[in-house]
């Protein structure tokens, strides 16, 4: 779906094998208008839009067409037209396919999950299978597929691709096909007469192979392809995230709680966007796992070459290399080869980094004093903790049993506890100080997701330590009741979250700037109105409800400090 703002609009469009361009007008109001569409300069056709929805169809011998579109009235603000293209045959095939995959695939792991659990590759291979058919059928049922950032990256891509530079003067060039609706100045700067991305490039080359073969007879559609290539990547790493933890559990309840923690927001609205904190969230975590908890031994070896990725996709991730390549000199510091070799290709990496800045921008970043904001941080990272629809714990509050696991590691081994709890604050915290306070037109949570997983991960092992705990201390009938009832109510209210959000996503995007939106949608279905429980930063009156959430949030850590100090008492008896 295209909001149309102007008279005069146009745009690249791909059909694929599809005989017609097909599209769709959709008008809001009573008003009447006439549209001219024209394909290479040659007018087309005419059509009357009249309130609803007109469909159009374009009968032409090539697969994509630089369509030209001419309103004869101007657009009011009352008025609110979009345009649709209707879906292509090869989509509808593949959809079906993905469907046809997510249901055998669930029927095979569920017959067969004992068998398929005591392999790693064959239960990550059907764990894939699952998410990628998931997430490809969520993603294309969206009718908000492209925005904020997302369309400059594409911009930036197809520069890489077609002109192999990174200059994007063709790709402003308004005789060309590109991408629709594109006001590609808008993220860029000029020197010497040249336009520059202000947006790092590593993202852009990820998704570039969208913009192959755009000579040949048969085009892949480049936003189409750029999403699938981003949801391949997101899958295979759910996929890996499942694997790890659901490996170690020991019973149905456990498996569904850890299961809503992984699979849960704002985390999953990213599973398709063309945002460079998905990547990261992959590379941090995998990078993290692999020193952390002694895995992947080769990969471990090549960490240094992968962290010299993160300041290319953004430069607020220069930090968190920092932080991991510091931990890697000191864990392969009795390896003075691999130790040499690994400090000299990140040291590389960085000179390069700092060489691209200067060349693009002129300085050694592309950030100026005007694009920070030092003013109310408190009520700020308030709203980024738990506002309703925004706040990391209201979106998924099973994430709080990550405080367990991290105090209980506090208070057991200090110095093991700084490199994630540094590794978390530096992944978003950086984003607390930026202008743009949400990020922009994004989906909810934006600043969170690059350490969403590793926030996950502990969550996972706190939720264990707790179940550990109610076992292990023979707790009476009543507490375990206790201790099962608060798992689950927390385990809820982050289900529900999800659920609104597979059921009405578009409210998800903050563009769209709706307040309270699980809460008006479980109301809207049962008549419960849960709005008493959660604080939002736009709504006055609600701040005290911030004071419960950060009461709860001290709870959760007196708990791990109540476990370690019950596991010590242990140890020392054992002793």
């Amino acid at each position: 779906m295209y909001t149309i703002k102007d008279r005069f609009f146009s745009g690249c469009f791909v059909k694929g094998i599809d005989k017609n361009f097909k599209f769709s007008l959709g008008n809001s109001s009573e008003k009447k208008f006439h549209l001219s569409i024209f394909d290479n300069g040659s007018k087309v056709g005419e059509w009357t839009v009249i309130s609803g929805y007109t469909s159009i169809e374009i009968p032409t011998k090539n697969s994509i067409a630089n369509l030209k579109f001419a309103l004869k009235e101007p657009i009011t603000p009352e008025s609110n037209l979009y345009l649709f293209q209707v879906k292509t045959t090869e989509y509808k095939l593949y959809y079906k396919a993905m469907v046809f995959s997510l249901i055998v695939s669930l029927l095979i792991l569920i017959l067969n999950y004992d068998n398929i659990r005591q392999k790693s590759r064959l239960l990550f291979v059907s764990f894939f299978l699952i998410c990628y058919s998931l997430f490809y059928i969520s993603f294309t049922n969206l009718s908000v597929p492209f925005i904020g950032d997302e369309p400059h990256y594409m911009v930036l891509g197809e520069s890489l691709i077609e002109d192999l530079d990174l200059e994007l003067n063709n790709q402003s060039r308004t005789d060309k096909p590109s991408l629709l609706f594109g006001d590609f100045r808008d993220h860029s700067i000029s020197k010497n007469g040249i336009e520059y991305s202000i947006h790092y490039p590593f993202l852009a080359l990820f998704i570039s192979p969208a913009f192959a073969n755009q000579q040949g007879i048969i085009k892949p559609v480049p936003v189409l392809t750029a999403k699938v290539l981003i949801t391949i990547a997101f899958s295979g790493f759910f996929a890996l995230m499942l694997t790890i933890v659901l490996s170690e559990i020991r019973s149905k309840f456990e498996s569904v709680i850890i299961v809503s923690t992984v699979f849960g927001m704002p985390y999953i609205a990213y599973s398709s966007q063309i945002f460079p904190e998905v990547l990261i969230s992959i590379l941090l975590f995998v990078s993290f796992y692999s020193l952390y908890e002694n895995k992947f031994g080769r990969f471990k070896t090549y960490i240094p070459a992968v962290l010299v990725i993160f300041p290319f996709l953004h430069i607020k991730f220069l930090a968190v290399s920092v932080i991991i390549i510091l931990y890697w000199i000191y864990t392969f510091r009795k390896e003075k080869t691999k130790l040499v070799t690994g400090t000299i290709v990140y040291g590389l990496g960085l000179i390069g980094f700092i060489f691209y800045n200067r060349y693009t921008f002129g300085s050694i970043s592309p950030y100026q004093s005007r694009d920070f904001f030092l003013s109310d941080l408190i009520r700020r990272y308030t709203g980024y903790l738990f506002d309703t629809d925004r706040g990391i714990f209201a979106l998924n509050p099973l994430l709080l049993f990550s405080l367990i696991e991290i105090t209980r590691l506090f208070k057991k081994n200090f110095l093991r506890s700084i490199f994630p709890l540094a590794l978390i604050f530096a992944g978003h915290l950086p984003n607390l100080f930026h202008t743009v306070f949400w990020l922009g037109s994004c989906p909810v949570g934006r600043y969170w997701i690059a350490v969403y997983p590793l926030i996950a991960y502990f969550s996972f092992l706190g939720i264990r330590q707790t179940f550990d705990y109610i076992e292990e201390k023979r707790s009476k009938q009543w507490e375990k009741y206790g201790w099962n009832f608060l798992i689950g109510l927390i385990a809820g209210l982050s289900l529900l979250q999800t659920w609104t959000f597979i059921n009405v996503p578009d409210n998800y995007y903050t563009h769209f700037d709706h307040r309270f939106i699980m809460c008006k949608f479980i109301f809207s279905k049962t008549g419960i109105d849960l709005k008493f429980l959660y604080y939002s930063f736009f709504v006055n009156g609600t701040e005290i409800r911030s004071l419960i959430w950060y009461l709860l949030l001290l709870v959760f850590i007196t708990i791990g400090f109540r476990i370690e100090k019950f596991h010590r008492s242990d140890r020392k008896l054992d002793f």
